[in-house]
């Protein structure tokens, strides 16, 4: 008897760029971290992420010693936040463009860019969808870098946009398996708001995404650790406020009662340790 299934399955009919719309359009539709860009509007929320950054700076050294850094080159960076990766860089190469839609993050970012003295970098106030790739960059870029930034509809026509402006690389940074921040979510949810959370899309329906593109990129995943550190509770519940999307006091009670069992007490305040997969991608254009 033949037992070879009578259809099969052709990659090459799958939209995956649909199915990434599918699954991050279900997480956006949750409403944790309000709107993208709003949660960051905070300058102090901007500085505290930019210091927690600083104090853990494993995952932005994996990124730029990934990164092909050259002193000639020009690169832009999507998605800067407060300019944990921008500002660096900037430091090494010729001249870098941030794309950064919050203004408080824009803001923290032009502060750190001065006080660490760095002269070379723009800051463009705009999503990544929005820009006006004639008006509002300069020219093509040698590295195109988006880090954690991906949260974006239609990914597939803003990879399009990246490689309309890069002259060689582009690298792309992502989640891969379920990231601690969103196991947090994914306990609490239902408590808070009645109702199951639906978790961001993965690096394997980038892959796919590019690979129905024409685009056959390298991949590699590290295990990262990271500390979210807080001076206290009170603070803590404030800046996962926004993340949870607490709408009221009962719902305050439980964040603070979930924070409170799961935060580690430290001599300077509290923690929270992370272990994520950061999945890199990137291709040469060329």
């Amino acid at each position: 008897m033949d037992h070879r299934l009578d259809t099969q399955i052709n990659p090459a009919e799958i939209d995956w760029n649909k199915i990434w719309n599918k699954v991050n359009g279900a997480n956006i539709k949750c409403g944790a971290y309000g709107e993208c860009a709003s949660i960051w509007k905070s300058k102090e929320h901007a500085r505290a992420f930019l210091k927690n950054s600083m104090e853990n700076p494993g995952r932005v050294h994996h990124i730029i010693e990934s990164l092909p850094l050259s002193p000639d080159y020009k690169v832009l960076d999507i998605g800067s936040g407060p300019g944990t990766v921008a500002v660096p860089i900037a430091g090494r190469v010729d001249h870098v463009t941030a794309i950064e839609p919050s203004p408080g993050m824009a803001d923290v970012m032009e502060e750190y860019a001065a006080e660490s003295g760095v002269k070379n970098l723009r800051i463009v106030n705009k999503r990544w969808e929005e820009i006006d790739l004639s008006a509002d960059l300069e020219g093509s870029y040698d590295l195109v870098v988006a880090s954690y930034s991906l949260g974006m509809q239609d990914l597939s026509e803003s990879i399009k946009m990246m490689c309309e402006v890069s002259s060689k690389w582009i690298y792309l940074f992502w989640i891969s398996g379920m990231p601690s921040w969103e196991k947090g979510l994914v306990d609490l949810w239902p408590k808070l708001h009645g109702e199951d959370f639906n978790c961001s899309p993965q690096a394997d329906i980038i892959y796919n995404i590019l690979y129905s593109m024409g685009i056959y990129p390298n991949m590699k995943a590290s295990r990262l650790q990271h500390q979210n550190r807080f001076p206290d509770l009170d603070f803590a519940v404030s800046q996962y406020s926004s993340v949870y999307n607490i709408q009221d006091s009962k719902q305050e009670e439980i964040l603070r009662g979930y924070l409170n069992k799961n935060l580690i007490k430290t001599e300077d305040g509290y923690e929270l340790p992370e272990t994520n997969m950061c999945t890199a991608i990137w291709w040469d254009v060329g």
